[in-house]
């Protein structure tokens, strides 16, 4: 049994200006249908070349191909979903023409505070508003009356009815847990040292592909359902998603911090188990829920867990750069790295930062992310100077980079985008 891409797609991945994600090792020869590397762990290459991973006499593989770089084919000139409404297809064609000329201006929501308003933040500091904005699932399912978070739905539609983007990601709480009266400790952590607060929650996996029979199957399935409800009252509202599940799977070198990429002790690659996982949602939400609203984004942030052309819109990654002291940096080398990991030649954004890349920069590097995505602050007043303010204050970025950024001509923010 092997894990194929559909649609003709002979590679899994592109896999050029990498850092050591995927590499045949120094002592390998291709001739010799010896290993790869992949996150420190060693896998043998499969004896057919199936463009990804496999199993092979019961034994996990992964092909010759996804050793090697590809030139990269061209870009695809519409969503991935062959039946996206026709909002979804005029905002895709609308982040294609962009790219590569202008950077979206995003602001991530203060998810669990729903008393900030960060859109509102960023006004105040800069005179203009985000075009994009950043929401999240993550309190949905939870039931204590004290818990906020549960208005991002109708906080996304109200700033789509303002004429803005809206993208979501989904921190997943424990599956196992969302149909028990133990629903509100479930987390969705996988290796914090505070023991508390992970859950042992895995990818149910079998014979190569996801256990449809284990209690886990359902459970994973009884969340993907949940969320396709609120992502159908954003479909009924007109609203475009750019969904972005499955945050940093790969989390730091493969071992992955949320449990839908932690390291697993039954011999299946994680990131084989994610690409299934992936695909299963991918597959649920749009035909089985029929959810045609929705551009795809992965953040798997490692070549190894790309899912494939055929099931992503857009390549993104996530980045907060310790040391880029306030130099604002376009951090090119991480987009390269993401460019280069599909074949299709793809859109690629920066789904969250703490330092804005400044607008110039990025121009003289070509490193021209589609959007960047400040992330959140923490619960306390405006203007505080604070490792947790992301946005306000001027821990990461001082207000008179963020006025720059705001009123360059390369950067898109509200009043600038057009209607769909």
């Amino acid at each position: 049994m092997t894990y194929q891409r559909t649609a003709g797609i002979r590679l899994l991945a592109r896999l050029t200006a990498l850092m050591a994600a995927l590499t045949l090792p120094a002592q390998s020869h291709a001739a010799d249908n010896d290993t790869c590397t992949v996150n420190q762990q060693t896998w043998p290459l499969c004896v057919n070349d199936n463009d990804g991973w496999g199993v092979e006499r019961g034994n996990y593989c992964i092909a010759r191909s996804f050793c090697t770089s590809m030139p990269p084919a061209a870009t695809r000139s519409a969503p991935v979903d062959n039946n996206a409404n026709a909002k979804t297809r005029a905002v895709f064609s609308y982040l294609r023409s962009v790219w590569g000329k202008q950077v979206i201006a995003g602001q991530a929501d203060l998810t669990w505070k729903d008393s900030i308003d960060m859109a509102e933040r960023v006004r105040a500091d800069t005179g203009k508003s985000p075009a994009l904005m950043g929401y999240d699932f993550m309190n949905y399912g939870l039931t204590a009356n004290w818990v906020e978070g549960r208005r991002q739905t109708e906080e996304a539609i109200a700033f789509a009815g303002k004429g803005g983007l809206v993208t979501f990601a989904w921190h997943w709480r424990d599956p196992a847990l969302l149909k028990t009266a133990q629903v509100n400790n479930a987390n969705f952590y996988a290796r914090e040292s505070d023991a508390s607060k992970n859950t042992n929650f895995m990818i149910p996996m079998a014979h190569g592909a996801l256990d449809k029979s284990s209690p886990a199957y359902q459970q994973i399935n009884d969340g993907i359902d949940m969320v396709a409800v609120e992502l159908k009252k954003l479909s009924d509202a007109g609203v475009t998603v750019l969904w972005r599940p499955l945050h940093e799977a790969s989390g730091y070198k493969g071992d992955g911090w949320f449990w839908w990429g932690r390291t697993r002790t039954d011999g299946v690659p994680q990131a084989y188990a994610n690409i299934l996982l992936w695909r299963h949602m991918f597959d649920r939400l749009v035909h089985r829920h029929g959810l045609h609203n929705l551009i795809w984004v992965w953040n798997g942030q490692d070549p190894a867990w790309y899912p494939g052309d055929d099931v992503v819109d857009i390549v993104s990654h996530d980045i907060y750069d310790g040391s880029d002291n306030k130099t604002y940096g376009s951090q090119l080398a991480t987009y390269q790295q993401a460019l280069n990991t599909p074949v299709e030649r793809k859109p690629v954004a920066l789904s969250e930062n703490s330092f804005i890349p400044d607008p110039d920069k990025i121009a003289a590097d070509k490193a021209w992310w589609l959007w960047f995505m400040v992330w959140n602050d923490g619960d306390g007043p405006a203007g505080v100077t604070s490792p947790n303010n992301f946005w306000t204050g001027e821990y990461y970025n001082t207000n008179a980079h963020k006025r720059k950024v705001y009123s360059h001509p390369n950067v898109i923010t509200l009043d600038k985008l057009p209607r769909f």
